[in-house]
């Protein structure tokens, strides 16, 4: 079969080749891939080293990916040939850990996740070993008979944009927040402040963003927009827009440590700050004021089996447009330039499909 897989530890070690079709033991099962998607992390495994040298390359890479079970063992009772699935990618959990046995299974102490330490779905099949199955069931959902394997492909980005907002960020109707990034993350971040009622969604990005993305963010919910390297101070224009006190919740899906600072400048007190983005720079400033005003300061990674079942369902009543997500399409086959789109900030979501099911090339 067909695979992007790494080849070993280190930058540019990505390659698009044949390899061996999965073989399933009595508990596992085996998936036709339909639609993965391109994730800004996986530019990690091509352009940097953020995968460790345990793990036993080469793998299989792509977390995001959707397909129907083509294969069952013996043992498996839960699942069976055709059901139409999207993987979790969560991985191996041990189910024991402190993390596991409060169910925030992405931190589970010894977790390998799909596409990361164990093979992933960017290829024709992929094996869901019995031993993921067993310790953490919900790694499989089943995809409502009219959400395309394209939308499912995607339920990462929509479930990590969910829980920030909605579940941590506890955004009501009514509140005004603000979103940093127009990538993904934050356009996912948009969307479920939408989902919310949000009063205000105030969008900030950079000059680049103007053209396309903030056209896009404003589709997907975005009611004010603010372009930070055209302004003296950002969070002055926020206020200006939302009210002197500040909005109730702001979400950083930038990373750099100005983003954090003027947060904290522009959020109200008591207010809260969900930090998505990632930067290797320190902070450099003082966090007193923000202690001051008494905000609530939350790391966000990832998602949970709630944010899961509950974006299932939004997608089951048809209250979430995943097609406006989408940029790009590409065969399999075109993965590198699927990932130079987003690498280049000239796409959102790239879907990459198997040749066979009628990607254009």
């Amino acid at each position: 079969m067909k695979a992007v897989i790494k080849k070993d530890y280190g930058p540019m070690e990505l390659e698009y080749t044949d390899i061996a079709k999965p073989e399933i033991g009595e508990y596992d099962v085996l998936l036709k891939v339909k639609a993965a998607a391109i994730c800004g992390s996986d530019l990690s495994l091509m352009y940097g080293t953020v995968t460790g040298k345990q793990v036993p390359y080469p793998i299989v890479i792509g977390h995001e990916f959707a397909g129907e079970i083509c294969e069952t063992g013996s043992k498996v009772k839960r699942w069976k040939v055709g059901d139409r699935v999207v993987s979790d990618n969560t991985g191996y959990v041990c189910g024991v850990c402190h993390a596991c046995s409060k169910g925030e299974y992405l931190f589970c102490s010894h977790r390998k996740g799909m596409g990361n330490d164990m093979d992933g779905g960017f290829a024709d099949y992929v094996k869901i070993p019995g031993d993921v199955l067993m310790t953490f069931p919900n790694c499989l959902y089943r995809i409502p008979d009219h959400v395309s394997y394209e939308a499912a492909s995607m339920m990462d980005p929509l479930c990590n944009g969910y829980k920030a907002v909605i579940q941590e960020g506890e955004l009501l109707p009514g509140q005004n927040i603000v979103v940093f990034g127009c990538g993904a993350m934050g356009l996912f971040a948009m969307n479920a402040a939408r989902l919310a009622s949000a009063a205000k969604i105030i969008a900030v990005g950079m000059a680049e963003d103007k053209e396309v993305r903030f056209a896009l963010a404003e589709k997907l919910g975005a009611t004010d927009f603010v372009v930070a390297d055209e302004e003296e101070n950002v969070a002055d224009k926020v206020k200006e827009i939302a009210g002197p006190e500040g909005v109730a919740v702001v979400v950083d899906a930038a990373g750099a440590p100005v983003v954090l600072q003027q947060a904290i400048d522009m959020t109200r007190n008591g207010g809260k700050i969900i930090k998505i983005g990632y930067s290797s720079k320190p902070v450099g400033f003082s966090l007193d004021t923000m202690a001051l005003k008494g905000i609530v300061l939350i790391g966000h990674m990832g998602y949970d089996s709630t944010s899961w079942k509950n974006c299932l369902a939004l997608l089951e009543k048809g209250e979430i447009d995943m097609e406006a997500f989408i940029s790009h399409r590409l065969p399999l086959s075109k993965w590198e330039e699927g990932m130079e789109l987003v690498k280049n900030r000239q796409a959102t979501k790239v879907i990459l499909l198997p040749e066979e099911d009628g990607a254009l090339s």
